[in-house]
């Protein structure tokens, strides 16, 4: 096996490695969530804790407590704790 196939990391197991770490979940529609996740299926569906939506600006617009995104919606997750502010 080649030495970059060896580094190769599977977006699943990152996220199910980041279980109860904050994230920022953003929609195929430009909706954010931001909560901590408490879990993630095989199909990719999110579901959060502590969640509240925020608009494009970086505002919270409501507030959710538990929250379940469709997987087939998101377009990306980002691991809170990874960022580089």
């Amino acid at each position: 096996m080649n030495e970059g196939a060896q580094n190769i990391k599977r977006p699943i197991a990152v996220l199910q490695r980041s279980i109860n770490k904050p994230v920022r979940v953003r929609l195929k529609n430009s909706e954010e969530y931001r909560g901590n996740m408490v879990n993630i299926d095989a199909y990719m569906n999110v579901f959060l804790e502590d969640a509240a939506e925020y608009d494009d600006k970086g505002d919270m617009v409501t507030n959710y407590g538990r929250v379940v995104i469709r997987g087939n919606n998101v377009l990306f997750v980002l691991i809170e704790d990874t960022l580089k502010i």
